[in-house]
């Protein structure tokens, strides 16, 4: 009987052995399929994005031509004139620069690697937002493991990354009182982690599944391209 029970034993310990085997490898199968498709969608808003620009471009080259040829050819002390010329060059630049933002949020680029410390590359990022917790007195809170190695990245770009981040949140708390950020690094394994948090209302569910899409804001002063060029950057 004795004999029979450690069999049983054995045969079961083998069942959850290829069991926790078979989870294993349908977590990372998920895994690989959500990076799939994140990677097919950024792919699919690349080509949109070129495909709008280019049809963006073309008529507002053929408004800017016509601007210039009726700005030589009207009186130049017309003050009134001169101001509606300015407006329409003024927003033909806004135009063309927001198409230029939208492709390099969906372009990839050049990387220049370079080993720095987690930590100390976060205090830089965080002084670029020092005066926007200075202005909503916001009470930082930096939890920082010492036990962390450093990290091979492209510095300049993963601070506009986590800048991006670190001013979603401060927006995030815009009047409201106790304000609190907080900023926490550890080390799991052989990864580094990072994790930011603020005291705001949060986001709805639905808005949460569009964060990173081109344009896409809640904001009156936002251009929805701030989380877009994030996730291209990670």
């Amino acid at each position: 009987e004795n004999d029979e029970k450690i069999k049983a034993e054995s045969k079961v310990k083998a069942y959850q052995d290829e069991l926790n085997k078979t989870i294993n490898e349908l977590r990372k199968a998920n895994e690989e399929l959500v990076l799939m498709r994140s990677q097919e969608k950024f792919d699919a808003t690349g080509r949109i994005a070129r495909t709008f620009a280019h049809e963006i471009r073309n008529p507002l080259t053929n408004i800017n031509l016509a601007t210039e040829q009726l700005s030589s050819e009207l009186p130049p002390d017309d003050e009134n004139t001169g101001f509606l010329f300015e407006l329409i060059n003024r927003n033909s630049s806004r135009i063309n620069q927001l198409i230029s933002d939208l492709l390099n949020s969906t372009k990839f680029s050049e990387l220049n690697f370079e080993k720095v410390s987690i930590n100390a590359l976060l205090d830089e990022t965080l002084q670029l937002a020092q005066d926007r917790i200075m202005l909503n007195n916001v009470d930082v809170i930096k939890n920082y493991s010492n036990d962390i190695c450093d990290i091979t990245v492209d510095k300049e770009k993963i601070k506009i990354a986590f800048l991006n981040i670190i001013i979603n949140a401060l927006e995030a708390m815009e009047g409201l009182p106790n304000a609190k950020f907080t900023i926490e690094t550890k080390k799991e394994a052989d990864k580094c982690i990072v994790i930011i948090s603020d005291t705001g209302n949060g986001i709805d569910e639905d808005a949460a599944s569009k964060i990173f899409e081109p344009y896409f804001t809640k904001k009156t002063n936002g251009n929805g391209l701030g989380l877009t060029n994030t996730q291209n950057i990670i």
